[in-house]
């Protein structure tokens, strides 16, 4: 019996000399994995639970079939399956598989038991030794054992749930999964492929993510001059520079640049424009990928330009509120930091997160958005300070509406009595808010007219509307664009992402995904334009 290493370099000359495939030409060639194969190969290893990202017509479908053709020709009992999202890619993908096996020179095929349009079963070796192994297609695995299973544009199957609990329950602890995708905005996939990013594999059951961006595919380069380059063709090369260690050529730019006018010369119907068209065909980064196929409203670029602050620790808050001289401090002042000390200590204590501790003179806004009636659904309450646009605290959570108004209030007070903008969705939030002994001067009301009598009423917290609600994303989203914004909480970045233009234009979240603490955050910008000229705060500074 042969060893691991001559097993391994023979396995290495077929996949070099052995297989045909058409290339992009339709010219009959000799499979010779490109550099990004390789690369994928030698990452992967011996690792057997693996998810692709990937730009289009990346070639790893092409590899896999290859790849599991020759584990099924060449390894007794091996089965092997390759699964389509959709019915009517299945002859393309078994094509690739018949293409190769056709083509192989006669003395090496082995005696095959059953040959139809979307399976082989393999019998006996050409050298008479005992196969019983298979290779097929299909849109998903009922019954049986697939020792090795690949999954194509895994984020454009719909039932996730049927694919985890049915096809990938036909693979072995021992058997090797690998799903392979485009990205299909923010769904189940992108979820799960987050997730295994952030979370290396601790054991061979964990997946593995990896992500090929289009500038590693030297394929994709135009032997044509420029000049100079624009702001996008800049950023694409520091970024390259940066994430991959590429410096992108003129020749892959000029591709580009002939890829965008292409795009510019076909009617789509997806609103998106030919660059956005081609950072979803050819996506640069991870979330470049997701976003644009998803029409993301924020500019994912600019999302991950974004440095998070950590939160201000327990001891060090606690410190800045004594201050340093608190002991020399007379009775008053002891009492007042102690106050301070303890009203901090009490939003800490309640997951108050917090970036910054109000200032001396300084104003804030809240923006509050609540959450359902039974406090089922997550509230977000959000803190800025009103000349810097810093995001300086926020909470988010599930309350009753009671409770997150009490707890507005107390951030509110914590705050230097910061102006309140409550989102009157719920009204009973909005309500226990001015029912509490906060200043009224110190809640954002809005009047309503009667269209009848032209009765002026006066209507507690922000009301979002058909005008409103897009007046508060765009001036938001400027501020955002024109780096005026600090944003703190991985929450409000993270919805940012998952932040998108639905097929009827609305701007909402993502299916599955969410927009409270967003929202927070929208109306508290709001109450920039209505906020009192003064502010109220302690007769003595508190934060000397």
């Amino acid at each position: 019996m042969t060893n691991l290493d001559d097993r391994l370099k023979n396995k290495f000359w077929r996949l070099t000399h052995l297989y045909k495939i058409k290339n992009k030409q339709g010219e009959l060639i000799t499979f010779k994995p490109n550099y990004l194969q390789w690369k994928h190969l030698a990452q992967k290893g011996g690792h057997k639970r693996n998810l692709i990202l990937k730009f289009r017509q990346g070639g790893f479908t092409t590899l896999y079939a290859i790849d599991y053709l020759d584990e099924a020709l060449w390894t007794a009992g091996m089965s092997c399956g390759i699964i389509a999202h959709e019915a009517k890619r299945l002859p393309e993908y078994f094509n690739i598989v018949k293409r190769a096996f056709n083509n192989l020179p006669e003395g090496l095929k082995p005696t095959t038991k059953t040959d139809t349009k979307h399976m082989y079963e393999f019998v006996r070796r050409f050298d008479d030794e005992p196969l019983d192994s298979s290779i097929y297609v299909a849109t998903d695995i009922r019954g049986g054992t697939v020792q090795k299973l690949h999954i194509t544009e895994s984020a454009y199957i719909k039932d996730r749930q049927r694919l985890n609990a049915g096809s990938k329950q036909a693979v072995p602890l021992d058997g090797w999964i690998s799903e392979e995708t485009t990205a299909n905005g923010f769904n189940e996939f992108y979820d799960f492929y987050m997730e295994s990013r952030a979370n290396p594999p601790k054991s061979k059951l964990d997946y593995r993510a990896y992500f090929y961006s289009w500038v590693e595919h030297a394929e994709y380069a135009l032997n044509e001059p420029i000049d100079s380059y624009t702001k996008d063709e800049e950023d694409i090369k520091s970024i390259a520079l940066a994430e991959f260690n590429i410096n992108v050529t003129d020749q892959q730019l000029a591709w580009r640049r002939w890829k965008i006018k292409e795009f510019s010369q076909t009617k789509r119907d997806s609103g998106l424009s030919p660059d956005q068209i081609f950072q979803q065909e050819y996506p640069l980064t991870i979330l470049e990928a997701f976003q644009t196929a998803s029409g993301s409203v924020f500019n994912q670029r600019l999302i991950e330009a974004i440095v998070l602050k950590p939160p201000i620790a327990e001891d060090v808050a606690i410190g800045l509120l004594r201050g340093d001289d608190y002991d020399m401090a007379g009775f008053e002042e002891q009492r007042r930091r102690t106050e301070r000390v303890d009203a901090y200590k009490s939003l800490h204590k309640k997951n108050v997160v917090m970036w910054g501790l109000p200032e001396y003179g300084k104003k804030y806004l809240v923006g509050v958005d609540p959450s359902g009636g039974d406090g089922s659904d997550n509230g977000a309450i959000d803190v800025w300070d009103s000349e810097t646009l810093e995001q300086v605290a926020q909470f988010y959570g599930k309350l009753r509406p009671d409770e997150l108004a009490n707890l507005t209030v107390e951030i509110g007070r914590f705050y230097n009595t910061a102006y309140l903008g409550v989102e009157s969705n719920m009204m009973s939030t909005a309500l226990f808010i001015w029912n509490s002994d906060y200043p009224h001067d110190r809640i954002y009301v809005h009047h309503k007219e009667d269209q009848t009598t032209k009765k002026r009423t006066r209507v507690i917290g922000w009301n979002t509307n058909s005008k409103t609600r897009d007046l508060m994303i765009d001036e938001f989203l400027i501020f955002f664009e024109q780096g005026g914004l600090i944003i703190n909480s991985a929450v409000t970045v993270s919805q940012m992402r998952t932040f998108v233009v639905k097929d009827n234009g609305k701007r909402e979240h993502a299916d599955g995904k969410h927009d409270d603490a967003l929202f927070a955050g929208f109306v508290a910008l709001q109450m920039r334009k209505y906020h009192a000229p003064t502010v109220r705060v302690f007769e003595n500074n508190p934060f000397a």
